[in-house]
């Protein structure tokens, strides 16, 4: 299993961001109870909601303002699953991997499912209903992940493709908000935003860590060695 730092450098490399900070946001989220320790150094084991944890730290940092705060932490991790024209609290209703996932889950419980998914390779089957091989970037599927400020919320949006095909064939999207905040008064939006996005490349370079066979298959090349 991966350790915190593995997941801290592969987002610090993925993001551009300095490894440093990115080592600031995990510890904040563990003196916060935000992610749980789990032994100390190499011996430390984590888990695909760390890794979404820690993504979600770092990719929710203001452009301005305090980098490190776990206020803007808990802010986006914690958005609910809203259908956005019924206005309803929603869950994924045509991806079946996603389906665990009960209405109204939050940005932290999506993220961590889809890593997971992406993982073991059963996040979407391509569009013959077959599953890509484990351990191989699912070329067919798109994710994209933004995140807007200054009010909170997010979306993220899943595209299938089949093959020589520019349109997606399969496109489902959720977006994320605090479900209990009061709605804005007629003409009082905020007339300024800030957007953070991520997709595939990140989610699946988290997920990687997370694949068990192929981790034991190095291991034992490494032992062999």
């Amino acid at each position: 299993m991966p350790t915190p730092a593995d997941i801290i450098d592969v987002i610090a490399t993925r993001l551009s961001f300095p490894r440093k900070t990115v080592a600031q946001q995990d510890r904040l989220l563990v003196i916060n109870g935000e992610r749980k320790i789990s032994g100390r150094g190499r011996s430390a084991t984590a888990s695909p909601t760390d890794a979404a944890a820690i993504l979600i730290a770092v990719a929710a940092t203001p452009i301005c303002g305090p980098a490190i705060n776990i206020n803007n932490y808990q802010s986006y991790a914690n958005l609910n699953a809203v259908h956005l024209a019924a206005g309803k609290l929603g869950s994924w209703r045509t991806i079946d991997s996603l389906g665990v996932l009960p209405d109204g889950h939050t940005l932290l419980e999506a993220l961590s499912s889809i890593i997971d998914c992406l993982s073991k390779g059963t996040l979407l089957p391509n569009s013959n209903g077959i599953m890509p091989p484990r351990g191989e970037l699912p070329y067919h599927i798109n994710i994209g992940v933004d995140l807007h400020a200054p009010r909170s919320s997010a979306t993220i949006m899943i595209e299938r493709f089949a093959e020589d095909s520019v349109e997606p064939d399969l496109k489902e999207t959720l977006h994320y908000y605090q479900t209990n905040e009061p709605k804005a008064a007629p003409g009082g939006q905020i007339d300024f935003a800030q957007m953070r996005s991520f997709g595939i490349l990140t989610l699946w370079s988290l997920a990687k860590l997370f694949d068990v066979a192929r981790t034991q298959s190095n291991s034992e090349s490494e032992t062999k060695q």
